[in-house]
């Protein structure tokens, strides 16, 4: 049933309220607002996973939703804010309860559909637009539409006047990380960025926390056992103390989407489910889906592999509407041998019977059922070359889900290796593809880099046209590189950006001067990675000093730099042996950090914990052993609790933090305890360097050279011995690589290493105490 239209103001604005997608279009610029009224209709099991069904009550979100009408709220005319959470976390849902809320207190309220935002920012005349109430629009997958969304913001910073009502947008994504990926697309932009970065409330992206006690997830379990299995009650065991520990131990079990999922597993499975991985749970649900629809072709005298084939193109393009896909399925018959006499159009009534929506065809929803959907489907060499024909049929829609399947699903990375060689050297492609690409997953780093590397070609070759892109370009390379491991070479690219941005960098350009400080931290951070302290500590400064200037003007935006540049600040100071200043500085960084985090608990957790295991550090070389192990150990806590939430992100940082509070315990003369937190260290990046080598092998080694130390002081040096030996065997062939950098760090494991054997009566590996000289080392930079 249509909803209300409101059509007020000064004749060419309007905000629609659409319940059902059916919009009547009046005046000149609009802006049509959808609320999914329709789809809380069920007309099959899968449909109740749908966000859009509002199948279940919303558990667990009461901080969530007092945060957000906080935002809503606050006296600033017009607010934007980024909500980040991986697949099934409770985004879209959170957004939904939000709307509904809203609308019920007079706003508009409700999401502009990917379709809606393309039509209506690829719009002339943006600043004609307009509000007669106060206005919360939902973006979900913000990230494919950044360039856009950022001239919408540029306009809307620019608006000269007043308004009644307040502005809110809310941007829903997987993941941003502000200066790179496509964050710097939505919030950059020279001069002007400083004014969208005022619009930000708060200045950095806010995650979605999970459902954190065990009342909400054991009430979401059941919700969705009422959902499944109706007639035939399942039971909870919820006095049995085994089944409460693994519901709450399990890495998914905070995530709504992950508990329906298992809860309508528990249907066949039992209890058996909550021993599923994520995976596995969306696959189970995918055959499901499979054999529906498949039933469905068959009733309807259809070919299944053929209606099945297309529903995954269907999802792969996000859906499709009837014009697009009658050509398209007459074109995928004839490419894969399905030539039999089905015709489109009965293809396409089936389909929309099968994955209903009033503009075409559905794709398979949650995102995780449709991906696994397309894991089983599109199998070998000829499901890669369909991902290419929908890729090249329908842009990068079909890119956006391949880099999510990417990034859940394990032996599918060939597909995105296929889209990104397909993209060639097209500029608008390629450019889509960088600013959709998530700068901080593990999965996709050698794409990232590869991305980054011919986008910087091509800017290249187009010569000084638009030196500000350039810049960006370059640093989005140098964050690539860095996370390569190719330090060296992002170093060099990091200076280019700092030198562009100081020559232009006057006390006027404010924008020139938050970029430098912003370029300056990144740098920084490259060279303690490349072990180019004295230099890293100068840029950290210079960093320090352009936020300390800049932070009187614009507060709110700056203190989570400055407070990120401390941090770095201390790291760089602690390389040096400088204990004073490193700890005066991570004491600073983390009282600012405190300060964000008492505001935004789930927004700045990770960066507090950043700054607490350098706090720890800080302390521990300044002789303070007891706060350096209580501050260590806290930091352990948070970073096992944001490994759980983000499996491709937080496990590297849990190593570094039980590294640390492993050498924290051994000098509280914790010898058991000390040894455990190294081995899951080592156990972690064990994994971690399978993956990337490049990156992980040298954390390996001077993991495995903690734990030496550890055996050492707990079981004797016998114990020791072999772990040693390994430590040293893993850094060699890096040491080899970057002498000067590591030359440290190789002398101090040669030197443990030595009076091991000593002490065990055993005779050293000469070619391995080959490389470096015992003598302590000379200063490097």
């Amino acid at each position: 049933m249509q909803q209300t239209a409101d059509v007020t103001g000064d004749g060419n604005t309007v905000v629609q309220i659409a319940g059902d997608h059916n919009t009547v279009v009046l005046g000149r610029v609009f802006l049509t607002l959808t609320r999914f009224d329709n789809q809380r209709r069920t007309s099959h099991l899968l449909n109740a996973l749908s966000p859009y069904s509002r199948s279940t009550r919303l558990r667990g979100r009461d901080d969530e939703l007092a945060s957000l009408r906080a935002f809503l709220s606050s006296p600033k005319p017009i607010s934007v804010r980024v909500v980040v959470g991986g697949g099934g976390s409770g985004k879209t849902r959170l957004a939904l309860e939000l709307c509904d809320q809203m609308q019920a207190e007079g706003w508009n309220a409700g999401f502009a559909t990917s379709t809606e935002a393309d039509r209506f920012l690829q719009g002339q005349n943006l600043s004609a637009w307009g509000w007669q109430k106060p206005t919360l629009v939902v973006m979900d997958y913000a990230a494919a539409k950044a360039q856009a969304l950022g001239q919408w913001l540029d306009e809307l910073a620019d608006r000269s006047a007043a308004t009644p009502y307040p502005l809110r947008i809310l941007l829903l994504e997987r993941s941003a990380d502000p200066g790179s990926g496509w964050w710097t697309g939505v919030f950059g932009g020279g001069w002007r960025a400083l004014d969208k970065l005022a619009l930000l409330d708060p200045a950095v992206p806010v995650p979605i926390r999970p459902l954190a006690t065990q009342e909400h997830r054991v009430a979401l379990l059941q919700d969705m056992l009422g959902i499944a299995s109706p007639d035939t009650p399942v039971a909870l065991p919820l006095h049995d103390p085994v089944f409460n520990q693994q519901l709450m131990q399990l890495s998914w079990g905070g995530d709504p989407l992950f508990l329906m999922l298992a809860a309508m597993a528990m249907v066949s499975q039992g209890h058996r489910a909550l021993t599923l991985s994520r995976t596995d749970l969306a696959d189970v649900v995918a055959q499901g889906e499979i054999d529906r629809i498949a039933k469905l072709a068959r009733a309807h005298g259809l070919t299944p592999d053929l209606v099945l084939h297309l529903a995954a193109c269907a999802t792969l393009a996000q859906g499709l509407p009837r014009p697009t896909f009658i050509p398209f399925a007459a074109a995928e018959q004839q490419a894969t041998g399905w030539t039999q006499p089905d015709a489109p159009a009965a293809l396409f009534k089936l389909l929309q019977q099968a994955l209903p929506h009033t503009q075409g065809i559905a794709p398979v929803i949650p995102d995780m059922v449709g991906e696994a959907l397309l894991v089983r489907l599109l199998q070998g060499d000829e499901g890669r070359e369909a991902v290419l024909r929908c890729y090249a049929a329908f842009g990068h829609r079909v890119a956006e889900t391949v880099i999510r399947c990417v990034q859940d699903f394990a032996g599918v990375g060939h597909w995105l290796d296929a889209i990104v060689e397909q993209a060639g050297h097209d500029g608008p492609a390629l450019e889509a593809l960088a600013a959709s690409l998530p700068q901080d997953s593990l999965a996709l780093g050698a794409v990232n880099l590869r991305v980054a590397q011919r986008v910087q070609a091509l800017d290249a070759r187009a010569g000084e046209n638009n030196p500000a892109h350039s810049a960006q370009v370059l640093a989005r390379l140098a964050v690539a590189q860095g996370h390569m491991g190719l330090y060296e070479t992002a170093v060099q690219t990091a200076q280019q950006v700092v030198d562009y941005l100081r020559a232009r960098a006057t006390p006027d350009a404010r924008m020139h001067c938050l970029d430098l400080g912003e370029a300056l931290h990144n740098l920084a951070l490259l060279q303690i990675d490349l072990g180019q302290h004295s230099s890293a500590l100068a840029s950290a400064s210079e960093a320090v000093s352009i936020c300390r200037t800049l932070l009187v003007e614009q507060p709110h935006a700056l203190q989570p730099g400055l407070a990120a540049s401390l941090n770095t600040l201390c790291i760089a100071h602690s390389a040096l042996g400088q204990a004073e200043p490193a700890l005066q500085a991570a004491l600073e960084s983390v009282d600012l950090h405190q300060a964000l985090a008492a505001e935004e608990p789930a927004t700045f957790a990770p960066d507090l914990a950043m700054a607490l295991s350098n706090l720890a550090s800080a302390y521990g070389d300044s002789f303070q052993l007891k706060p350096s192990l209580d501050t260590a150990t806290e930091v352990v806590d948070m970073y096992r609790m944001l490994a759980a939430q983000q499996p491709d992100v937080y496990p590297q940082y849990l190593a570094a933090a039980l590294n640390n509070l492993a050498n924290r315990q051994r000098d509280q003369g914790k010898a058991e305890s000390s040894m455990q937190s190294a081995q899951q260290a080592v156990d972690i990046y064990r994994r971690l360097a399978a993956q990337r080598p490049g990156v992980f092998t040298l954390r390996l080694a001077t993991a495995l050279a903690v734990l030496a130390t550890c055996r050492r002081h707990g079981l004797g040096a016998a114990a020791a011995l072999a772990v040693a030996h390994e430590a040293l065997r893993t850094l060699h062939p890096v040491y080899l690589q970057r002498p000067l950098a590591h030359a440290q760090l190789m002398q101090t494991i040669q030197r443990d290493y030595a009076d091991l054997c000593r002490d065990c009566g055993q005779t050293p590996d000469a070619e391995l105490l080959q490389p470096a000289p015992l003598e302590p080392p000379l200063p490097q930079d």
